[in-house]
């Protein structure tokens, strides 16, 4: 199995915060990034959006909604032959964004936050995939050919055997951009001042069918502008729970 490259975005500009020293019941940050492909061989690359907020309340919940615009971009490449029956030959790429919503205390940064495992700093309801895309090409070539005989009885002469070599190339491209939205809610928060984190991931990876020459596969995952809204609300605790205004 070949393991192939992944390719990403990767994030390097200014994000903007509105939030302050007093209590309040909304935050937001967003983002206006252009994508910007970053070669990362395989490796998961990530980026973050952080607003503070100061909710009032005590033992409330905060409502955050993730917004962004995802491109991810699939090259399949194949080449089969039928020299000794060589069969089915393959290739896939795949790609993907997802994002979980962690909070933190004052003063953490974004990359510590994100890198916190402790399953009670996570929003529900966890990691989501924003986007992602699996693509599969296939071809089998067989170049046998039917004939018939004098008596005309049917026969099938080899393409070996008269020396018949041929092939069979299909590239397949998909290039997609779209933009997604999830809402996230963590519950009971104390009184306090909080960094709430976007955690963006890209992932995924191609892989060819063995010794497959002209055989290539290639894939591209990328958020661009993207925003994060933070809001204070009183949530019903269960789904059939009535929350009077």
């Amino acid at each position: 199995m070949k393991i192939g490259i992944l390719s990403l975005i990767t994030f390097a500009s200014a994000l903007t915060s509105v939030a302050g020293a007093a209590a309040a019941k909304f935050a937001v940050d967003w983002a206006e990034d252009d994508f910007t492909l970053y070669n990362i061989d395989g490796k998961a690359n990530t980026a973050e959006l952080l607003a503070t907020i100061k909710p009032p309340g005590n033992g409330k919940e905060l409502l955050v909604g993730l917004s962004g615009v995802v491109n991810i971009m699939t090259l399949t490449s194949v080449k089969a032959t039928n020299k000794a029956k060589a069969g089915q030959v393959t290739a896939v790429a795949d790609a993907a964004v997802s994002v979980a919503l962690k909070i933190g205390e004052e003063g953490e940064t974004a990359a510590a936050i994100c890198n916190n495992d402790d399953v009670t700093k996570i929003a529900a309801p966890g990691n989501v995939t924003l986007s992602s895309r699996k693509q599969t090409l296939s071809v089998e070539v067989d170049l046998d050919v039917v004939c018939k005989d004098s008596e005309d009885t049917d026969c099938v002469a080899i393409a070996d055997a008269l020396g018949i070599d041929g092939y069979v190339a299909v590239e397949l491209a998909l290039d997609t951009t779209a933009a997604h939205h999830f809402n996230f809610v963590i519950m009971d928060v104390p009184v306090g001042t909080f960094n709430i984190v976007a955690c963006f991931a890209g992932a995924g990876g191609t892989s060819l069918t063995a010794d497959a020459e002209g055989t290539s596969a290639m894939a591209f995952a990328a958020i661009g502008k993207r925003m994060l809204t933070v809001e204070q609300v009183k949530a019903a605790k269960t789904r059939n729970e009535v929350i009077e205004p």
